[in-house]
């Protein structure tokens, strides 16, 4: 089927929500990968960031890197909604499951356009360290269900975002690239709990046409 091929090159176990509370926990995470991925593309030929030692550095890259490929199976990125979008337009047969993603869309949307108002203003932009703080937010302080994530249960998000922190706190200008980087955090999850979606839009009630 159309559908599968599309879906199996980005992402061969995904878990897909059942219940819309749950999706945008899959939006995230959809902004994880997509920026891991990202971030490691981006400096595969050059040296990453020190970050306190060289032990907190390596510990750092690997646990993002696990991360990344956990999420890769079990996640799908961006391009895999921009394509479907796309192909939507041309193939008929992608276009109903164009509609079943428009939720994660949605949700996905809203972080990223978000992230375009935050990034002018950051003189030192951490993707990975945005991840690390968003995904403690969610899990942690907001305390929504991975269930479906149960990896994100054994992730240690408060020691790796502590080992950047310490790091930073000899240089003032890390130390405020860090402390902006919490502040965009905090607004994409406020934007992520306040984003709703609308299903059924263009359907006109049953009970309004009859008056």
């Amino acid at each position: 089927m159309a559908e599968d091929i599309v879906l199996n090159t980005n992402c061969k176990n995904r878990i897909k929500p059942k219940l819309i509370r749950d999706v945008k926990t899959e939006a995230l995470l959809v902004f994880a990968r997509t920026a891991l991925e990202r971030f490691f593309a981006k400096n595969e030929n050059v040296e990453l960031m020190k970050i306190g030692s060289i032990e907190d550095t390596k510990k750092i890259y690997k646990s993002l890197w696990d991360l990344k490929e956990k999420l890769e199976d079990v996640v799908v990125n961006v391009e895999y909604l921009l394509n479907l979008v796309q192909t939507a337009k041309r193939y008929a047969p992608l276009k109903k499951l164009a509609k079943y993603e428009e939720p994660l869309i949605t949700y996905y949307d809203a972080m990223a356009k978000r992230i375009e108002f935050h990034i002018p203003k950051e003189r030192v932009f951490m993707p990975e360290f945005l991840v690390l703080c968003t995904l403690s937010h969610w899990v942690i302080e907001e305390e929504k269900s991975v269930t479906l994530y149960p990896f994100l249960k054994d992730f240690d998000f408060l020691s790796l975002i502590e080992k950047y922190e310490v790091a930073a706190l000899d240089k003032n200008e890390d130390k405020k690239n860090i402390v902006d980087i919490h502040r965009v955090s905090t607004d994409l999850i406020e934007i992520l709990k306040k984003t709703k979606y609308k299903f059924n839009k263009d359907r006109v009630s049953k009970t309004r046409r009859k008056k």
